[in-house]
């Protein structure tokens, strides 16, 4: 994450750095991506960049942090627009809401385009922990609001099914990478809201038979 010296510059010029970050990492992947273009777009030299933050990888995971913990936010006051819905039906209107995120935040949606085509597995590593990090909260904060609801049993780890619920994002990318080589929620909205309800369907109602007699 960046140095205590980027802190300390204008806000101004922290928006530049921050927005010239944003372009480059939005038109290339991570290994792609150029830190001397950056420093042109941004009107600063490559030595104060290395004052700022530790290497290309440092200023990676700040961005995409960025872009998450706004995602956060939006799905934070989705979340508490909708909170008489089900557990389930909140993880399904998060992936509809997705949509909406994206044509407010069309920079973020590119950013994580890029992100899931990279093959940079440091960079997509340190990633996903930091997102983990920062959803965690908001998945546990629902599933204990479900369990004081009652609608699901009380003994349920809490933190094993976070972890599950964290994991649907990247199946669903996953998915959409290997049969459309996009993650463009929109335009596959109808096939990929089938494949969310899937996986929703066997975390939340588990793949025993139902048919087999005990």
């Amino acid at each position: 994450m960046p140095q205590k010296t980027f802190y300390n510059l204008p806000d101004e010029k922290r928006s530049l750095i921050i927005s010239a970050a944003i372009q480059e990492f939005s038109k290339a992947d991570y290994n792609s991506a150029s830190i001397n273009q950056i420093c042109r777009n941004a009107n600063i030299a490559k030595g104060s960049f290395y004052q700022y933050f530790i290497d290309k990888l440092d200023l990676y995971v700040y961005i995409m942090t960025l872009a998450i913990e706004e995602k956060i936010r939006f799905f934070t006051s989705v979340i508490s627009e909708f909170h008489s819905l089900t557990l389930l039906d909140q993880i399904r209107l998060l992936f509809l809401k997705g949509i909406e995120f994206a044509k407010r935040h069309p920079e973020y949606a590119a950013l994580g385009e890029q992100f899931s085509k990279g093959n940079n597995e440091t960079a997509k590593s340190s990633v996903i922990k930091e997102g983990d990090k920062l959803s965690e909260s908001l998945f546990m904060q629902m599933i204990q609001d479900a369990k004081t609801k009652g609608e699901i049993d009380s003994s349920v780890d809490s933190f094993a099914l976070s972890l599950l619920l964290q994991s649907l994002n990247s199946a669903v990318n996953n998915y959409m990478l290997n049969k459309f080589g996009s993650i463009s929620y929109e335009h596959n909205a109808e096939d990929v809201n089938s494949f969310v309800d899937s996986l929703l369907n066997i975390i939340f109602h588990g793949i025993q038979n139902r048919n087999e007699k005990i």
